[in-house]
């Protein structure tokens, strides 16, 4: 995903750019509300991480704009020092879609990052179809049920979740730190978690699910088995 990390903080932009990057994402700094106005209105972009206290706009005005142009839609994580509750109440009014305040666990931002760009991230469909097909893997979403050829695969809810976003995402790169934020509420869970319940939905589905690991990024769905 490109990841929009607006923070006049150079240890911020290091850090925790740093961490966006190992996620596989293309970190684009921003360190004044002006530049992060004029990277938004340039499109192209799938989560936004907005500081608060920058050095020309208040980061409440520049959130403000944002959801009142063309790219309204676009995810907004607010990294802000500014923790009381008004503070908070008044960014999420405002339109910001997660609000976690400093100091902060940068494992924990790329998570939430990561729940925030599968809502709208590449090849994110805008709705949820009633089917999903890949090859001869055929999701009934309606009827929560998975069928490979006629035969049908009996999911645990946690396997049937991590099944629909990648058939949802074909050929896009999903990180382990993305893949978590969507399935795991509280995020906190290891890296391995993902690798046993991918390994499971393998064994089950077969040679028809080709998933393949993407060294030091993440896993992406491939061709289907022809």
């Amino acid at each position: 995903m490109r990841v929009l990390l607006v923070d006049d903080d150079d240890d911020v932009q290091q850090i925790l750019g740093r961490y966006l990057q190992q996620d596989g994402h293309v970190v684009l700094p921003a360190r004044t509300g002006g530049e992060a106005l004029a990277a938004v209105a340039a499109g192209d972009l799938d989560v936004a991480v907005l500081d608060l206290t920058l050095p020309d706009l208040d980061g409440f005005e520049v959130l403000r704009r944002v959801r009142s142009g063309p790219s309204a839609d676009l995810p907004i994580l607010v990294l802000s020092a500014r923790g009381e509750e008004a503070d908070r109440l008044l960014g999420l009014g405002l339109g910001a879609d997660d609000y976690v305040v400093k100091p902060f666990s940068p494992r924990e931002i790329c998570l939430r990052v990561g729940r925030l760009g599968l809502r709208r991230g590449p090849g994110a469909p805008k709705d949820t179809p009633a089917s999903l097909r890949w090859g001869r893997i055929d999701m009934l979403a309606g009827e929560h049920r998975v069928l490979v050829g006629d035969v049908e695969v009996q999911l645990t809810p946690r396997e049937y979740d991590l099944l629909r976003i990648f058939l949802s995402r074909p050929r896009h790169v999903l990180s382990r730190a993305a893949i978590i934020g969507a399935l795991w509420e509280d995020g906190y869970v290891s890296d391995h978690v993902v690798d046993v319940h991918l390994a499971s939905l393998r064994r089950k589905i077969g040679d028809d699910l080709q998933i393949e690991n993407v060294r030091g990024v993440g896993y992406r769905l491939v061709g289907p088995k022809t």
